[in-house]
């Protein structure tokens, strides 16, 4: 799961749109899967502090 590597996080950091929009793509995948939804959760709950954190720039 390449969305906790130092690449990407440097990527959306730069408010790069690609890496941005990858973490909204992953977004949408984690809201629809059903299994290990502590992890999808987790997941989604830090996507969502970087995009609010980045998103908008």
């Amino acid at each position: 799961m390449d969305v906790i590597t130092t690449p990407l996080l440097d990527e959306v950091r730069r408010r790069d749109p690609a890496a941005l929009a990858r973490l909204r793509q992953l977004d949408h995948s984690l809201r629809s899967q059903r299994e290990d939804r502590h992890r999808a959760d987790a997941l989604l709950a830090f996507i969502g502090e970087l995009v609010e954190d980045y998103g908008n720039g």
